[in-house]
């Protein structure tokens, strides 16, 4: 039971009950009374108002900074320029004379000239301690000149450069990456492509096919080396001894890139892990891809030694529809379409007849592979009086105005993802070729296995 509170009215009550109270107690009669004096502890509960300054420990969220140490490559700051003669070995058709001339206007007091490539003059200019400062070569030379230390490492200049960003390369810049000539495809960058093709891609005359009553291969479907095989017999067409059409053209300087191309598919080289062994006595497969080429020449189905091409190579043949299949990549549609060096392309009748297929797998559990095997590009030498101006000439051949029109004219894919959207397709040929192309590209980042001691 809670005790109720007192007020004013409350009090005056109770005072006049007990005014009243001792009037009736002095009418009674005397009484003594003993008094007995006795603590009683009365238990009470009483409502009471109190004010109470509490401490109350409030939990207060805590601000966690969270410190993300970021390492940033920072660019060094701009060098000034200092007048330097740079040297570049490559051919006119890729480096024309009002290029130059541009360069040497633009980026002054840096003056750049041009060789034309020369492997032996190269080596005796590098023996003399005074080689061209950018050296043009294809992707199997690589392993040999970073095993004799012969390129410049260029990764530093690649982490800072805004025009040739590492995440910019194409794959086929992974055959100049390596941090030993064993361990080639990642790593150091020693150089780059200028451009580059899927060089496994076939090229089809039409009407050539339609002559020998063949239906031309599908363009979204590899053929195996077994079916390409029997259509070079078919398409061989011959007067005596004289061949009049040969079924496919052959580059014979490159069939051991083929050769390991092929046997990689399967898993098998050429060449052991470490490089010191030919593995080609023995194994039969290897053994299979010789004797394809060899059968080849054997039947005159292609040109050889004993049945040469009238014009020096295959390109001009295939042009004249003397050539049924070239086994060529990306890079031949310049000469096929034509362009501003080759305006004719096609030559008469065969004008339009020409497509590109895919890249065929060796045997029937082969792996499909549709890489590079020449990724035609540059190094700057190692021992180069002017690194940073090499290195700017370097830049802008492979990634500036040169780059973009080598992408535009569609001699080669460009060795900078970022230039793709430049390859042509102005015409129904080219869209073919396009097509076809960016097909294999899911095919082409393989690379291949390169001996260093070569």
């Amino acid at each position: 039971m809670f005790a109720k509170k007192l007020c004013r009215r409350d009090l005056l009550k109770f005072s006049a009950i007990g005014l009243a109270g001792t009037v009736l107690a002095a009418c009674q009669p005397k009484v003594v009374e003993k008094v007995v004096k006795e603590t009683v502890v009365v238990e009470k509960k009483v409502e009471v108002e109190k004010e109470v300054t509490k401490v109350v420990e409030k939990e207060v969220p805590k601000e966690v900074t969270k410190v993300v140490e970021k390492v940033i490559t920072e660019a060094p700051k701009p060098k000034e320029k200092v007048p330097a003669e740079v040297s570049i070995m490559m051919w006119g058709g890729e480096l024309s004379d009002e290029e130059l001339k541009q360069y040497n206007t633009d980026h002054a007091p840096y003056k750049l000239s041009r060789l034309d490539p020369d492997q032996v003059r190269y080596y005796a200019m590098l023996a003399a301690g005074n080689p061209p400062d950018i050296y043009r070569l294809q992707a199997p030379e690589v392993p040999g000149l970073l095993a004799r230390g012969i390129p410049l490492d260029l990764t530093p200049y690649f982490e800072v450069s805004t025009v040739l960003r590492p995440d910019d390369l194409a794959p086929a810049n992974n055959f100049y990456k390596g941090d030993s000539p064993l361990d080639i495809g990642k790593g150091k960058i020693w150089g780059m492509v200028k451009d580059w093709s899927p060089d496994c891609t076939i090229w089809v005359n039409k009407l050539l096919f339609q002559k020998a009553g063949l239906t031309p291969p599908p363009d979204d479907k590899p053929l195996y080396y077994d079916q390409v095989f029997e259509l070079a017999q078919k398409l061989t067409k011959k007067e005596g001894d004289r061949v009049l059409v040969w079924g496919l053209g052959v580059e014979w300087g490159w069939v051991e890139r083929f050769w390991e191309v092929w046997l990689e598919g399967i898993g098998n080289s050429l060449f052991s892990s470490d490089f010191t062994k030919f593995q080609f006595q023995g194994n039969e497969e290897a053994i299979k891809c010789a004797k394809w080429h060899f059968d080849l020449a054997k039947g005159n189905y292609t040109q050889n030694p004993l049945s040469p091409s009238p014009r020096g190579w295959i390109g001009p043949d295939f042009l004249a529809g003397q050539i049924a299949m070239c086994q060529y990549g990306f890079w031949f549609s310049g000469m096929v379409t034509g362009t501003a060096n080759t305006p004719t392309g096609m030559e008469g009748e065969n004008k339009g007849q020409a497509i590109m297929i895919p890249a065929p797998i060796w045997g029937e559990k082969g792996k499909r592979i549709s890489t590079t095997i020449t990724a035609t590009g540059s190094i700057i030498s190692r021992i180069t009086k002017n690194p940073d101006a090499a290195w700017d000439a370097f830049q802008w051949y492979n990634g500036q105005e040169p780059a973009i029109t080598r992408a535009k004219g569609g001699w080669g894919v460009p060795g900078l993802l970022s230039l793709y959207p430049l390859i042509p397709e102005y015409n129904e040929e080219r869209k073919q070729v396009k097509r076809v192309l960016m097909g294999e590209m899911q095919y082409a980042d393989h690379v291949v296995r390169f001996n260093p001691f070569l």
